[in-house]
């Protein structure tokens, strides 16, 4: 075996680290035929094509400084032992990750999932491993243990063969820059926008199309940086049992033993309401004056929605982060501490989604927000949903109403218009859900017309103008919107991602008012004057009540799993809103509210209802993480 050139010979392994991981999806492909039947040809082939692209940066990640070592423009890197020990190295890295990937497919079988920080929980105990692979695949892990070695030995070869032309010139720095290039682009996965993730290789909106793409050492090394997190606290068949009486009402039916805690309503009688559903970008529930009473004055159209409709005066987001609140709404579940984002690998866990559900009972969907596309990958997270149509700031019109550029997407009423359009001839009946981005910081005047505090682009003045500004386009969308034919038989949700962060003026400005409420506090109003009688709700509730509330009262039967319930049950057992900053979750019943940082609870008082809240919400973060890891949350 001869190569004409370095190049020629560092091409070939490349080409080799390519077919290796191909061949590993076709015996994880064929090991599961029944399992992709639900994927048509074309989508197995778009499968496997997003599939290439995860090869392409793992291989690119963990080989692009060798291709740089061995093509450096020196004569030193033609001497033998140097080319042999950095090929060795590459087989050796690419031989591991075939194991690791033959591993992973022999795990799908047990649990439908790819490897994922699971071995992190094992820690240092390898005996386990060793008796697993031992008891259950005896022949399967000699056969990959040969394959090992023959990797390494192929690569052994590779770099052991002669080199026919051995040049070292100045130019070819110019070929290492376009190395450092490519292999940038390739570990990106994209030219531009976020980098490749877990969410963008769906090539359609299909679980089994993300698990062929995918592999379980590429899973694992995005995971690699979480901790492991302890929540088996409370054991898991008492977890569910505390879970249950909980959530407890006489209008859910549980579905299946095997996924404890998956229900569907009882059958009712179906309603085909419109559903618009809009979330404001850092809305506190202490800037809605209509629900805090703070004389703001800058949410006067919020406030006469909340006046004529359904006012829910305990209402919580989930979190803080805009990702958090997206994936309540759109799944009913809360990312457990220490997994994956929504868009990162939560989607890979079996979830029930708003948008899938809306469809399977004959309803057009469509999602947008006013940032970017890419935004918080909110556009691959819709498609997961079940979202028919997406839009970003990308697709919408600029009216130049405003006063110069947001600094995220199209301003808020560009995307409010932008929606009108579309629900002008959207097909009944319809659910919507549109996410602002106006009021996000750093706040950006729109324009003097809206500014009713000293402007600033850091402080809570700015963002008092920024929300003047979104509450007038959202007064403006409602004015469109009642000159529709479909505006009286349409349920409007407005509700916040999560509270404001903005930092406080000078007191001479905006005085300092004391809000009683925890800092995840957040609207939600309800809006359908010919459909509800205005009145102002005390429930407790947080965003993922908001898609079990459209379920019951549209009657819908769909099978769903989540500890959220409709707020319009009025049989439910116990009301609560589960919260999380960070590493940190609390627990509220709107009278006490119990934190734990997944080592002790901290700031919290003792009494008999709070301990009855440590119990719970330690069932319920047993219940989520364990059910969902072991694929026991969904059917």
């Amino acid at each position: 075996m001869t190569f004409k050139t370095k190049y020629s010979q560092v091409l070939w392994a490349l080409l080799l680290s390519f077919l290796l991981l191909f061949a590993v999806r076709l015996f994880f492909y064929f090991s599961y035929l029944d399992y992709f039947s639900a994927l048509t040809l074309w989508e197995k082939l778009a499968s496997f094509f997003m599939g290439l692209r995860v090869d392409m940066m793992i291989i690119f990640t963990f080989t692009s400084l060798l291709w740089v070592a061995l093509l450096l423009p020196f004569h030193f890197v033609y001497n033998k032992k140097y080319r042999i020990t950095l090929g060795v190295i590459w087989g050796l890295l690419i031989a591991g990750i075939v194991f690791f990937n033959i591993g992973d497919s022999l795990y799908f079988g047990f649990v439908n999932r790819h490897l994922s920080d699971e071995l992190k929980v094992i820690g240092n105990d390898v005996g386990i491993l060793v008796d697993m692979a031992k008891d259950y695949y005896p022949v399967q892990s000699i056969i990959s243990s040969i394959i090992f070695i023959i990797i390494v030995g192929v690569f052994y070869k590779i770099f052991a063969a002669d080199i026919l032309k051995q040049e070292a010139k100045k130019r070819e720095w110019l070929n290492i820059l376009l190395i450092f290039i490519i292999a940038f682009v390739g570990i990106r996965g994209k030219l531009s926008g976020m980098s490749f993730g877990i969410s963008d290789a769906f090539a359609v909106n299909k679980l089994q199309s993300g698990n062929l793409a995918l592999n379980g050492f590429f899973c694992f090394y995005r995971a690699s940086n979480r901790k492991s997190i302890n929540h088996s606290v409370i054991k898991l068949p008492q977890a569910i049992k505390n879970v249950k009486e909980a959530i407890a009402s006489q209008k859910t039916l549980y579905s299946d033993a095997a996924y404890p805690l998956m229900r569907h309503y009882k059958p009712s009688p179906k309603r085909s309401y419109n559903v618009v559903i809009v979330m404001v970008e850092s809305l506190s529930a202490k800037y809605v004056d209509a629900l805090a009473h703070n004389d703001y004055g800058v949410t006067p159209n919020l406030d006469k929605m909340a006046k004529n409709g359904i006012l829910f005066t305990n209402f919580y987001a989930n979190g803080q982060r805009s990702q958090e609140g997206i994936t309540s709404i759109y799944t009913g579940i809360i990312q457990p501490v220490g997994f994956e984002k929504f868009g990162e690998g939560l989607e890979l866990y079996r979830l029930s989604y708003l948008g899938k559900e809306a469809d399977a009972n004959g309803y057009t969907t469509i999602a947008m927000q006013s940032s970017d596309r890419g935004s918080f990958r909110i556009d691959k997270l819709s498609r997961l949903a079940g979202f028919e149509d997406y839009y970003g700031a990308e697709d919408m019109p600029r009216s130049h109403e405003e006063h110069g550029n947001p600094h995220f997407g199209v301003w808020d009423g560009d995307m409010f218009r932008f929606l009108s359009s579309k629900l002008h001839t959207i097909k009944e009946p319809f659910l919507s859900f549109s996410f602002t981005a106006s009021t996000h910081a750093p706040y950006y005047s729109p324009g003097k017309k809206w500014e009713k505090y000293p402007q600033s682009v850091k402080t809570e003045g700015g963002f008092l103008n920024t929300l003047s500004y979104t509450d007038a386009k959202i007064g403006e969308f409602m004015q469109r919107c009642k000159k529709e034919p479909w505006f009286d038989r349409t349920i409007f949700i407005f509700t916040a991602d999560h509270a404001n962060q903005a930092k406080q003026e000078n007191p001479k400005h905006i005085k300092d008012r004391s809000v009683q409420m925890p800092a995840f506090h957040i609207p939600l109003i309800i809006y359908a004057p010919k459909i509800f009688t205005h009145h102002t709700d005390k429930t407790v509730g947080s965003h993922i009540d908001i898609k079990t509330t459209i379920m019951d009262y549209l009657g819908w039967q769909n099978d769903f799993t989540q500890i959220g319930n409709s707020l319009f049950d009025t049989t439910v057992n116990e009301r609560f809103a589960f919260a999380k900053q960070g590493s940190t979750v609390a627990l509220t019943d709107a009278k006490d509210t119990v934190q734990y940082n997944f080592k002790n609870f901290v700031n919290t008082k003792e009494n008999n209802n709070t301990k009855r809240l440590k119990t719970l919400l330690l069932s319920i973060d047993s219940a989520q993480a364990n059910l969902l890891k072991s694929t026991h949350w969904m059917k």
